[in-house]
């Protein structure tokens, strides 16, 4: 199983098995206080150092969706217009100990109460108002050895009361569910948040998908899909994006038991119901994980596929992760049953060695092909690529007939040799903070007949962020 994550592909929020929501009003979000940080706000300060009196032996940590949440958090938790402090802490015993502490105000007689449970991390935490009676229920998943636990409790009255745990539900760990995950969003826009809770079966390699909800202080399941042949719960990857203008899915990436690869789903929910939208299409099968992007900012998510062809590995290096590839980038068709299928959107080059993407032009595609140049690059500090047209329907088998387009050369700024100084090879198209890139030995009949220009080229590379 090879598993990749790449940076500056990813522009969703991702459940990396815990799960998130992402609040399109930023104010109903908790307040990271940084406490790790430099504090220059006075009463910032005084509340990290409160939280850190109270909470003694203790360690204040950090959950795992560090993106969400903050050691030290300030939350409305019971709508009455005021902010609570709330962090989260491990006591390190014979038995560990995860949990939270509540302070009411900030004032030298504030007060404070406590949850703990067994554990040894928090995976998960944040705060949602999942029955809509206005207050927010504090939401953790708790990892302790190889079990995972969802925690739900709500403050009021200065007490911390728990409405679901491991002490009082069985569903999510029976029959050897011992990992779950969890995402909360506001899935088919009604204006309440929907709870899905996905668990894992070892023993089977299967993955539930639950739509949940919480009611009377209960977790009551309103609907499953059932994934078989999941190799493992660690790699399964979950984020919640756009299938059209308004409506929004569930993106799945799972790891695949059967040939290790990842496989892709989309989930939408109807009439309280999950419909798993690829059910009768082929599996959209990728060797490793990209996480799912709206590439051409139009609003919709979209889906990668992986050029098999193009990637480029380091035989030599022990990374799983490629020096670079192709991806496909398709959406939804928002279609059901055998008509559910995917829309191309375009294909890029992404060269995360060298940090560039190349977005293909639509004429291009599927007719180039892209080389580094090994027989040149004896520097670490300058490389050069050549970038080759074939007609053929399989450009990277395909060598014969192919001709070279054009070279990109690349060098560390800075470089001082004469014979490769990189304005002194082609014209530059791209900068970065650590690199220059030219384009240089143009086949200008190509190029012509192509409708190329070096103009039109610079709108096409760009920088991975």
């Amino acid at each position: 199983m090879r598993l990749l994550k790449l940076v500056g592909v990813l522009s969703l929020v991702v459940i990396l098995s815990t799960g998130c929501y992402k609040n399109d009003n930023s104010s109903e979000n908790p307040i990271n206080l940084f406490d790790e940080l430099p504090i220059y706000n006075q009463e910032k300060k005084d509340i990290s150092d409160k939280a850190k009196r109270i909470a003694g032996s203790a360690n204040l940590i950090l959950p795992y969706n560090s993106i969400e949440v903050g050691k030290i958090n300030e939350v409305d938790l019971n709508n009455d217009g005021k902010n609570e402090v709330v962090f989260f802490e491990k006591r390190e015993n014979i038995n560990n100990e995860v949990g939270f502490t509540v302070l009411e105000s900030k004032d030298d007689e504030s007060k404070d109460a406590l949850y703990t449970e067994s554990g040894d991390k928090i995976k998960y935490a944040n705060f949602y108002d999942l029955d809509n009676d206005g207050n927010k229920e504090i939401i953790l998943v708790v990892e302790e050895k190889n079990e995972t636990t969802l925690t739900i409790c709500r403050y009021e009255n200065g007490e911390i009361k728990e409405l679901v745990s491991k002490n009082n539900y069985d569903y999510f760990n029976q029959d050897k569910f011992l990992k779950l995950g969890i995402v909360v969003d506001d899935i088919d826009n009604d204006d309440s948040l929907e709870l899905i809770i996905y668990n894992y079966n070892y023993a089977k390699k299967e993955m539930n998908l639950n739509l949940c909800e919480l009611k009377d202080d209960k977790i009551n399941i309103i609907d499953t899909l059932k994934f078989d042949d999941v190799k493992n719960f660690d790699d399964i990857n979950i984020s919640v994006g756009k299938i059209g203008k308004k409506d929004k899915g569930l993106f799945l990436s799972l790891p695949t038991s059967k040939n290790s690869k990842f496989n892709t789903e989309v989930v939408y929910l109807e009439n309280n119901k999950l419909i798993d939208a690829f059910k009768d299409h082929k599996d959209i099968l990728n060797d490793y994980y990209i996480a799912f992007e709206d590439v051409n900012n139009d609003g919709i998510t979209n889906i990668p596929i992986i050029d098999i062809e193009s990637i480029n590995k380091d035989s030599l290096s022990t990374s799983t992760m490629p020096k670079s590839l192709i991806i496909s980038w398709n959406k939804y068709n928002g279609k059901e049953g055998k008509d559910a299928d995917l829309l191309f959107v375009n294909k890029i080059y992404y060269n995360y060695e060298l940090n560039f993407k190349f977005l293909i032009p639509n004429n291009l595609v599927g007719k180039i092909s892209i080389n580094e140049n090994t027989d040149q690059n004896t520097s670490s500090s300058y490389k050069i690529f050549n970038f080759y047209y074939n007609e053929s329907s399989t450009p990277y088998l395909d060598k014969k007939n192919r001709q070279q387009l054009f070279s990109l050369n690349l060098a560390e700024k800075g470089v001082v040799d004469d014979s490769k100084t990189i304005n002194n090879k082609g014209d530059i198209i791209l900068e970065s903070d650590k690199y220059v890139y030219s384009i240089s030995d143009i086949n200008e009949k190509l190029f012509n007949k192509l409708g190329l220009s070096i103009d039109i080229l610079k709108d096409y590379f760009s920088i991975i962020k």
